[in-house]
């Protein structure tokens, strides 16, 4: 199957769209497999909480929002030659990790801050280019902040991109203005936003520290639990291990590039301090990061045969997760 995603042709690409269907078809036929998605955010609690009322419609347009963030993650990892070569294997990867867990799949807080972190990641790497660094360094703060807004543990995007930045290039001070005035702007317009309609001075995202601390893990028993937490971690040992593969034969902004990606790894344990209770449905934070350390391994195995079967086990162990629910 993967032969069909090695080509990046606008059919290729729209194959991906069915694939997704297919791999959430268990959840999308049996509504007992089904799992509200996480609303843990400032912005869109209405929004989510109204779409998810929708029923197998929530479903339908959070597997369409998954089809067209992989086209975005495809374009965003081609663009920046971080795959080594161009294939459709970081947006398929990204589908396939999104169905691991019928958790994962409901339209939630999480998969639309993805849409926006995917955004504000274009513009990050596009400040090693010499025109528009401004109006680059502006807009990773802007998507960030909206990110932030939109899912709660994203707020940690706002060091995450100043380490990023330097990472990529050498910051002054006035990038890092930049940068902060395009970060807060998001909350400014909230806060003001609140004052005039609500009449409410003080600002409701100031409520997103309240559980701030060591947080309380939920018990992982049902073996849909288990097979995600076990691919994730997996997946998180071989990335770790293998970073040097993973960048090797890559120009210079390529490996930096990829060395974000780790940071957002690493900043994923401070997003782990906002939930009061952390569940399988955290491990989403994972997903984009993994999507390409995935697609880089995929890429590196010399033989057709041991890549089919990786994804073949992976697409096995998504379907079984989800039917579990239904058995």
């Amino acid at each position: 199957m993967l032969e069909f995603f090695k080509k990046n042709h606008l059919f290729n690409s729209l194959l991906l769209l069915p694939y997704a269907l297919i791999l959430r078809l268990a959840v999308l036929i049996f509504p007992q497999a089904r799992i509200p998605g996480e609303i843990y955010g400032h912005w869109g609690k209405e929004i989510i909480l109204s779409v998810q009322q929708w029923g197998l419609g929530s479903y339908l347009l959070a597997t369409f929002l998954v089809f067209i963030q992989a086209a975005i993650v495809n374009r965003l990892y081609i663009k920046q030659s971080m795959i080594g070569e161009i294939n459709l294997f970081p947006g398929l990867s990204y589908i396939l990790l999104t169905a691991l867990h019928p958790a994962f799949i409901d339209f939630s807080s999480i998969l639309l801050a993805n849409t926006t972190l995917m955004i504000g990641l274009g513009y990050l790497f596009d400040i090693l280019k010499k025109e528009r660094q401004e109006e680059n360094r502006f807009m990773v703060g802007w998507w960030f902040g909206v990110s932030g807004l939109l899912y709660t543990p994203y707020l940690v995007l706002l060091i995450f991109g100043l380490i990023s930045m330097s990472i990529l290039k050498t910051l002054k001070i006035k990038d890092i203005f930049q940068y902060l005035t395009g970060y807060l702007s998001p909350f400014i317009i909230s806060g003001l936003v609140q004052i005039i309609v609500r009449k409410d001075p003080v600002p409701s995202f100031l409520d997103a520290f309240d559980t701030f601390g060591i947080p309380q893990f939920t018990s992982f028993q049902n073996v849909a639990d288990i097979i995600t937490v076990f691919i994730m971690g997996l997946l998180l040992v071989v990335s770790l291990l293998g970073y040097t593969q993973l960048i090797a034969r890559k120009n210079i902004h390529a490996q930096k590039k990829i060395d974000t990606i780790y940071a957002l790894v690493f900043f994923s344990v401070i997003m782990a301090l906002f939930p009061l209770k952390i569940s399988v449905q955290f491990l989403m934070v994972l997903i984009l990061p993994f999507s390409l350390f995935l697609a880089i391994l995929l890429r590196l195995i010399r033989y057709p045969a041991i890549a089919e079967s990786i994804h073949f086990i992976l697409f096995v162990a998504a379907v079984i997760s989800q039917i579990l629910f239904v058995i």
